[in-house]
């Protein structure tokens, strides 16, 4: 009753009407399209919420020779909720409530973090799990301030992000697995942005998940420079910490870091993070990062993400005799929009290079860059490589996508995010080793049908070469509205 007669008086208060309002962009969140939704709008147009829901079901048959054939089910139900209270706060809010059926075993899950995103095991094979994210933003002219549970994207890379992946999560054979939900989670935050001309800073302060009872933490700050030309610089830097997570002791003498709590220095603005961490006794997980994007010729975009992870000195960056010289990259090219008669073709080219131990420290766990079993940055890990290209067409309500790619993953020690260096290890790092890296090549494509805004179809198939052989292939479809 209580809710009843609260939203009764958010209906009167508002004066609000019910409008469809049709959309045909590819959904954010989900890769499907948006749907019919629902308006709730006083006459000003002052406030506004707008609710949708959707339907997805898939299925996917993989065939690997190193794994016997497996088919995978998974029905979802999805909710979302955005809108506006005067042009000021904006709200986004969305639930993924997801059912699995395999023919191969589930394992048991303990909602341990370090487990990966939880789930209920059901039976032998169906579990079922959740996901929610939301965020929120208030502009106080001065500054915006910004909080959610949600994911954080950084950089231009149209699919490997170096820094910041967001909800960028390609399928890998090697992490191909009932036993995990390999998708990254999104993380609670709060923070706030300043914009002064060409300039634009973001600040951050987030919380990560790496083990039950266990704190961690990480501090993002991002300033973009809009210059000329069309031409976007960024400068980032992240600092990582947390309680120590292993049960084992750390050989590293410095490793012990019982009981850490959110640090209120890193949240002040403009301070480089590496000045404030030597004043708080040079304990956490720096690094520095770049982004860069030229538009200067209409329709294509040349990009870049560097990450500098824990270098001497940038003189060092390809010195491979001191294994803290880690660096990651990725380098990608794009054509947008082309219009060749009654088709638009988009293309881009990305090559990834991520050297032995980024994203990882000595201290463990609780200062890697990870959340919920999974990196922060490229979901490829140290000690890999990869080139991939798109090429994606829409001519009406057909969209196609082709796609070709080349992977290199070592399986070493260093190449592994929850990897530990101790002094008993190898002073030096080796990119690739011949006789421990897995290599393969991918060729697939995507075919996505959108008759009408409340139906979506799409299928796709890919042929794996080299150390991973065989196939995989794919069909969802999704009612919305």
């Amino acid at each position: 009753m209580i809710y009843t007669s609260l939203f009764t008086k958010l209906l009167l208060s508002l004066t609000c009407f019910v409008v469809l309002s049709m959309a045909t962009t590819l959904d954010k969140y989900y890769g499907m399209p948006s749907a019919t939704h629902i308006s709730f709008v006083d006459s000003a147009q002052n406030h506004e919420i707008n609710i949708r829901a959707q339907l997805v079901d898939s299925v996917a048959i993989t065939n690997l020779e190193t794994a016997p054939t497996h088919y995978d089910n998974s029905m979802s139900v999805r909710l979302f909720l955005d809108g506006h209270f005067t042009d000021k706060f904006i709200f986004d809010a969305r639930v993924k409530v997801s059912t699995d059926y395999t023919n191969r075993e589930i394992a048991d899950h303990f909602y341990n973090p370090n487990e990966g995103i939880p789930y209920n095991k059901q039976s032998e094979n169906k579990r079922t799990w959740d996901l929610f994210a939301a965020k929120a933003s208030y502009n106080l002219n001065a500054v915006k301030l910004l909080g959610g549970f949600d994911y954080i994207e950084w950089g231009p890379a149209r699919r490997n992000h170096v820094i910041l992946r967001g909800e960028h999560s390609p399928y890998r054979p090697w992490q191909d697995s009932s036993s995990r939900i390999l998708a990254p989670a999104p993380t609670p935050y709060f923070g706030y942005q300043f914009e002064l001309g060409p300039i634009t800073y973001s600040q951050y302060g987030i919380k990560l998940f790496e083990r039950k009872g266990y704190e961690k933490y990480m501090h993002a700050h991002h300033l973009n420079l809009r210059l000329p030309a069309q031409i976007s610089l960024g400068l980032s830097e992240t600092s990582l910490y947390g309680t120590t997570t292993e049960d084992t002791p750390n050989p590293n003498l410095d490793a012990d870091s019982c009981g850490r709590e959110f640090e209120w220095a890193y949240m002040i603005p403009f301070i480089p993070y590496v000045f404030e961490e030597h004043l708080m006794g040079d304990q956490d997980n720096i690094s520095l990062s770049f982004d860069l994007s030229i538009k200067t010729i209409p329709g294509w975009e040349l990009y870049a993400e560097l990450l500098w992870d824990d270098m001497k000195s940038p003189t060092s960056m390809f010195d491979d005799s001191w294994w803290g010289n880690k660096w990651a990259t990725t380098l990608g090219i794009a054509r947008d929009h082309l219009k060749l008669g009654e088709a638009t073709l988009d293309w881009f080219a990305e090559y990834t290079r991520i050297e032995p131990w980024v994203y990882t420290h000595h201290k463990g766990g609780g200062y890697t860059y990870a959340s919920y079993s999974q990196s922060m940055g490229s979901d490829l890990g140290p000690g890999s490589q990869e080139f991939h290209t798109e090429l994606s067409t829409q001519i009406g309500v057909i969209q196609t996508t082709l796609i070709a790619g080349a992977v290199a993953k070592d399986t070493a020690f260093s190449n592994h995010i929850s990897d530990i260096h101790t002094p008993e290890s190898p002073t030096d790092k080796k990119f690739l080793n011949s006789e421990t890296t897995l290599r393969y090549t991918e060729l697939g494509g995507i075919l996505g049908i959108t008759p009408w805004s409340w139906i979506s179809l799409r299928a796709g198939y890919t042929r794996f070469w080299g150390d991973y052989q065989g196939y995989r292939a794919s069909a969802t479809g999704s009612l919305q509205w």
